[in-house]
């Protein structure tokens, strides 16, 4: 349908400008009658049964005192009542509309014929009366004003047929989803891989950071898959991490620094399968410039200076889909800004092309806020903010912004300076008093359909403990109309209550002293279920964070617990922790860090276990991937997390390790198989030695430190021993003493093109990743063998081929005669 749409404005937009083109220049008298011509054309023609046909109906010109050619509300008269007759096959009639056309004279409808048989269309226009305004647009505009009360005459279309068969009409089929390795770009009709997308655009930013969360709502991440294994793709290190050396002598508090919190070290944003973040150098984060990283490859694409003024960090990243008459497609923008003091906000925000990093404008006088991706309006892929200023709620849309400076909205072109004011969609008062009370009402979430407003003070700037109540006001995102409130409502008093979460049309909130939850209603405001006891223990009670997916509420504690809640009714449904630390920890628990560094994707929760601010830094720390379904760990990798979250694209997983200063990009990774068979010829009846490899290809096996320790290749290795595997490869842990390799299937085929199965192997990567199979063909012939990986959740499939000559036996030698001998 949008495909239609935009040939549509297309055809429109040719015939207006002939229009305008074959206009003479001399006065002319007064028009009182306008003729019109109105056309109808049907796709696909033919058709079948109960397929959806495209009707589409537009006239020879636009309507002559329409005013612009964008798909905005704009002034003047449209074709009005336009009307599409049909009569079936068996003689019975039917309507379609009555309906407006667009500023050019365009429209259409769809239709499901549910007869086998011809059906007859045509389209009618009864006529008008021209006065500047019309159904949608009651103001009138400054165009054509010399043709009001002139009439347009009525039209009629020719007759078009429609043939309805009973077989259906088979469109174009999108390849389907990939079984073997893959890179960007995905081609333009590949819809299907769209899924294995995804960006992560930094539209908020963690405590004590710049950018790096998903979104103003969290970090889940709803469109890409994730790893399932903690398959290492390649590693980029940052800064210098580790240990230093003696004369320092190693501790958990010696290591080069990388768990401050008032150093910036990685933040990250993925755009179109390019991981982009800020350089920075020294304890006091000098900015050194941008870089651009194949996420695939790890090959660094770009590295530039920070911006136009080179000392900027980047903000977030955008993909704006765009469609008017003139243009339709996807743009991909960075956005920078001035390097912030601590707690400062930024001044400007300057807005960069993603592929190469060049400035295209600036924005001055910008609000600190986060924002969210419109998914639902005319625009996908838009920039949204709310927030609070003087008492007044405000929606800024990026896209308004931009299209400031567009001819009639037809294009995207940001360029020059804008004033952050000009993209703000609406601003609405909001309540400053309550039952006499000042109150200061503060935006706490945003979500497509809800803004929530709250007021609840703490008694001091940095105790937690609140005054007993809250005063909550639920919006209307898309309006602006207050949906509900102000309630207040009563909390635990002197208790050091905590915002989780908000999401899914609830929010909740956490009672951090009795660890208690409680979910309210975004839709009414209302208390719909808590208190709900979550299991922790007495370290549990220092930190907390959560986020809400998939019907459900996560919630994780400094404790090491992470406890899932029903969203609708506060159920527990799981609870996780990994037990006692032993002596790894001060404390006995692996700590999970909070503060925005987790991630959601595909069905798993990622949570970091580490901490800042205060040494010691602990060992055997972990990457978790939880399954949000039952709790159960899905894999974990020695690991430290740091300020930032693991961003989730393109099925891959992106994060820095506070361990060696390093970003790992985790996921499915290429591979090679190879194969031999020996000897090459043989006598029926005789043995062939299948033999090869299969090896792991990533761009990381290629790198520095592992090259040099596997110079003939990495072998690929068992799901389930991943994770020995990759510490052993990339972070110097011991060498396993067992790990299981993976499965190869061998085939044959004759020269009959029979293809006979051999049998099945495994490979043995602690020994080079050798694979072999001793086979003794049935047959004589010439036989082509293939052996074939068949991928696993860490891998991409490979296969390779060879070939064995199997000759005739030769005919057994005649018994030779015994002599006889007399008596």
């Amino acid at each position: 349908m949008e495909k239609l749409g935009r040939i549509l404005k297309t055809v429109f937009l040719a015939l207006m400008l002939m229009v305008v083109m074959c206009m003479h220049v001399q006065a002319q008298p007064r028009i009182s009658e306008i003729p019109t011509f109105i056309y109808l054309q049907l796709t696909p023609n033919p058709v079948g049964v109960n397929q959806q046909v495209y009707v589409i109906v537009f006239f020879s010109n636009p309507p002559p005192t329409a005013g612009g050619l964008g798909y905005g509300i704009t002034p003047g008269d449209r074709y009005e009542n336009v009307t599409v007759h049909i009569t079936r096959p068996d003689g019975t009639k039917e309507m379609l509309g009555p309906a407006i056309s667009d500023a050019v004279g365009g429209l259409y409808f769809t239709y499901v014929p549910n007869q086998v048989g011809t059906y007859v269309f045509r389209a009618v226009y009864p006529g008008e009366i021209l006065d500047g305004k019309s159904s949608v647009q009651p103001i009138p505009g400054p165009t054509g004003r010399s043709l009001w009360g002139a009439k347009m005459l009525p039209s009629t279309s020719d007759p078009v047929t429609l043939v309805v068969q009973q077989e259906p009409v088979r469109g174009y089929v999108s390849p389907p989803l990939p079984n073997e390795y893959w890179t960007r770009p995905i081609y333009a009709t590949n819809y299907e891989w769209a899924k294995l997308g995804g960006s992560w655009y930094g539209l908020r930013a963690p405590a004590f950071a710049w950018t790096g969360m998903y979104d103003a709502m969290g970090n889940f991440n709803p469109y890409s898959p994730a790893p399932n294994t903690p398959h290492i793709l390649w590693t980029k290190p940052t800064h210098f991490g580790g240990q230093p050396g003696l004369p320092i002598e190693a501790s958990t508090e010696s290591n080069f620094m990388t768990t401050s919190i008032l150093v910036y070290y990685f933040e990250p944003i993925i755009l179109n399968g390019i991981l982009y973040y800020t350089k920075l150098a020294g304890p006091t984060s000098i900015v050194q410039g941008w870089e651009a990283v194949d996420l695939h490859t790890g090959q660094v694409l770009w590295s530039k200076p920070a911006g136009k003024t080179g000392g900027e960090v980047l903000r977030m990243g955008q993909i704006l889909k765009y469609h008017s008459i003139q243009e339709f497609g996807c743009w991909t923008f960075l956005w920078g800004m001035p390097k912030p003091a601590v707690f400062a906000a930024p001044a400007w925000f300057a807005v960069y092309d993603a592929y190469t990093g060049t400035f295209l404008a600036n924005i001055t006088n910008v609000v600190s806020t986060n924002f969210i991706v419109d998914t639902e309006s005319r625009y996908p892929g838009s920039l949204l903010a709310w927030y609070v200023r003087a008492g007044r709620l405000y929606k800024w849309n990026s896209t308004r912004l931009m299209m400031n400076k567009s001819f009639d909205m037809i294009t995207i072109r940001p360029t020059g300076t804008y004033d952050w004011s000009a993209g703000i969609e609406w601003s609405v008062p909001i309540p400053t008093t309550y039952q006499g009370a000042s109150i200061s009402l503060s935006v706490a979430a945003v979500t497509p359909k809800v803004v929530l407003l709250r007021y609840s003070p703490p008694l001091e700037t940095w105790l937690q403990f609140n005054q007993g109540w809250q005063i909550t006001v639920g919006v209307d995102a898309k309006t602006g109309a207050v949906l509900w409130g102000p309630k207040n409502q009563t909390l635990p008093y002197l208790h050091a209550v905590f915002f989780v979460a908000a999401k899914e049309d609830a929010y909740v909130l956490l009672d951090k002293d009795t660890f208690e939850a409680y979910g309210y209603s975004l839709l009414n405001g209302e208390k719909i279920w808590g208190p709900v006891k979550l299991q922790c223990n007495a370290m549990s009670h220092i930190w907390v964070s959560g986020d809400i997916a998939y019907g459900k509420v996560f919630i994780w504690d400094y404790g090491g617990y992470v406890n899932c809640l029903d969203l609708k009714t506060g159920q527990l449904l799981w609870t996780f922790t990994r037990g006692s630390a032993g002596y790894d920890t001060p404390y006995g628990t692996y700590m999970l860090w909070g503060y925005g560094t987790h991630s959601i994707a595909d069905g798993k929760l990622f949570l970091f276990e580490g901490k800042m601010y205060d040494p010691p830094m602990c060992p055997n720390l972990r990457l978790l991937a939880l399954n949000v379904e039952d709790g159960s760990l899905v894999w974990n990798i020695l690991f430290h997390g740091g300020r930032s979250p693991a961003a989730v694209a393109d099925s891959m997983l992106v994060a820095w390790n506070c361990y060696d200063a390093q970003i790992y990009c985790f996921g499915k990774g290429p591979t090679e198989t190879t194969v031999t068979a020996t000897p090459e010829v043989i006598t029926e009846g005789g043995s062939v030695l299948i033999k090869g490899t299969v090896m792991d290809i990533s761009p990381g096996t290629k790198q520095n430190g592992v090259v040099e320790r596997f110079p003939k290749g990495l072998p690929a290795a068992a799901d389930g021993d991943m994770k020995a595997w990759m510490e052993y490869v990339y972070m110097q842990q011991p060498r396993p003493d067992k790990v299981e390799g993976v499965k190869v299937k061998l085939y044959a085929i004759n020269e009959k093109g029979t293809s006979v199965y051999i049998g099945e192997t495994t490979t043995d990567p602690l020994n080079g990743g050798i694979f072999s199979f001793s086979w003794s063909p049935q047959q004589p012939g010439t036989y082509t063998i293939t052996a074939l990986f068949e991928g696993s959740e860490s891998y991409w499939r490979s296969y390779s081929s060879t070939a064995v000559t199997v000759t005739p036996a030769p005919p057994p030698a005649p018994a030779s005669a015994t002599p006889q001998h007399g008596s």
